[in-house]
């Protein structure tokens, strides 16, 4: 580098030397940058079925007959256009622009490179590059292309009758981009849209529904305006309804409509009294059998009983009490099961146990504290006849409020059995078994989740 200047300082000592540097200097130059590629600074608008020519050129203007000249979009392996060695390329064009490009050759001379391209789609959107390559010597300039359609005139149409009106739809299709749409009355005040749907079809091109519920006014004139933006261009539709198509309200009319409401609701009020009346009479009855016998005069008298259970009964995973008051479930896994003696009487399948204490005839009652499970299923108690049952007769109940006293009613003159708060006398539930057919009566327990205990009777 020191001996380069060294030469240069040695060349400009006299005026000649200094003109051969000059010359030379500035004859290289112009040869290290030959040329530049100009686009426009704005990207390019097309209309969608239309040709386009995206210009760019040469400055300054040279030949581009011997020239590569490339047109690509993202990837520059995957050209939309490429002329070499002085003919078009289309062996590796991409495939949605094959047969829809063309070159400007006889404006090659001139330094002329621009593309046209044929037939717009909405796909064409973008940027594209113009790449020129002299030997080692490249220059591009990148061009925007801007996609734009103007659809069909708006077809408005009268849909149905809404609360408050009548809708009112008006449709559009073949726009791009996505249009404005809005719907305006006859000042050309913005009128608020009930729905607006904007969809694109296969095609790339953008279909628009809107609707609007118009009320009752003097003045029922109102357009559907559609507007491409890019364009700055517009399409816009009118409708005018008459008053005739709004329903006019008849005074009889309105005063069947009160009376059909006011006569519905009694209607209504007297089948809910009637059942709450049902509910109460049903209720009463089982108190006054429950709670005072006496007022039945052909009624035998209420035995309250002492009931108890019986081990001899109990399934293998029930823990009876010594007492026989009280009976948990207390295993979970088979090992876990108590080795207890094999009788006939034994459940093995169903969680349960016997009372041991029989009835024959007659109205039973007792009493039953139940304690909630951890998955708060509360214990059913049920009976039946053990000789006649093969199962037992299980009723989950969904309540309100788990009662902390159960009271359980049977009469076996009816064939009935009923369960009742202990603390309230309100009746929870009643059956009448289709296995009870007679004899004698051993009370059943069966115990899902939690303990059961037996309580003398209040």
């Amino acid at each position: 580098m020191r001996s380069s200047l060294c030469q240069i300082c040695r060349v400009c000592t006299s005026l000649p030397g200094f003109l051969t540097f000059f010359i030379t200097f500035h004859i290289s130059k112009v040869e290290s940058a030959q040329f530049t590629v100009v686009g426009p600074d704005q990207p390019v608008t097309a209309i969608v079925g239309e040709e386009i020519v995206l210009p760019c050129r040469l400055s300054p203007n040279m030949s581009a007959e011997n020239m590569e000249v490339r047109w690509f979009r993202s990837e520059f392996t995957y050209y939309v256009h490429l002329y070499r060695d002085g003919t078009d390329q289309f062996e590796g064009q991409m495939p949605e622009y094959r047969t829809r490009t063309a070159f400007w050759k006889d404006g090659l001379t001139h330094g002329n490179v621009s593309l046209r391209i044929l037939n717009i789609r909405p796909s064409d959107e973008g940027q594209y590059t113009c790449f020129v390559i002299d030997g080692i010597t490249n220059e591009e300039a990148v061009i925007g292309l801007k996609v734009a359609a103007v659809g069909s005139n708006p077809i408005i149409s009268v849909e149905d009758y809404q609360p408050g009106g009548i809708r009112v739809t008006c449709r559009s299709a073949e726009w791009y981009p996505e249009p404005q749409v809005l719907w305006r009355n006859a000042q050309g005040h913005h009128i608020p849209s009930l729905s607006e749907i904007k969809s694109p079809k296969a095609n790339g091109l953008f279909e628009t529904e809107i609707s609007v519920v118009i009320n009752r006014h003097p003045n029922q004139n109102l357009s559907c305006w559609v507007r491409n933006s890019l364009l700055d261009r517009e399409k816009e539709s009118a409708i005018y309804i008459s008053a005739l198509f709004f329903p006019s309200v008849n005074p009889w009319m309105v005063a069947l409509s009160v009376i059909l409401v006011v006569v519905l609701s009694f209607m209504i009020l007297n089948v809910y009294l009637f059942r709450i009346k049902g509910n109460l009479q049903r209720e009463l009855g089982w108190k006054r059998a429950v709670i005072c016998p006496g007022l039945g005069q052909t009624a035998p008298p209420l035995e309250k009983e002492d009931v108890t259970l019986d081990p001899d009964t109990a399934h293998p995973g029930l823990d009876l009490s010594a007492d026989g008051k009280s009976v948990r479930w207390t295993y979970r896994r088979q090992d876990l099961r108590q080795d207890l003696p094999d009788n006939l009487e034994r459940f093995d399948t169903w969680r349960c146990v016997l009372g041991r204490e029989g009835f024959t005839s007659g109205r039973h009652w007792w009493e039953v504290e139940v304690e909630v499970g951890e998955r708060g299923w509360w214990a059913v108690c049920s009976w039946g006849q053990y000789e006649a049952l093969t199962a037992p007769c299980r009723t989950r109940l969904s309540l309100r409020q788990v009662p902390s006293r159960m009271g359980v009613y049977l009469d076996c003159t009816l064939g009935r059995v009923s369960f009742l708060d202990a603390d309230t006398k309100a009746l929870i539930f009643t059956f009448s078994p289709a296995l009870f057919t007679g004899g004698r009566i051993r009370p059943w327990f069966l115990v899902e989740v939690g303990e059961i205990r037996l309580r003398r009777c209040q």
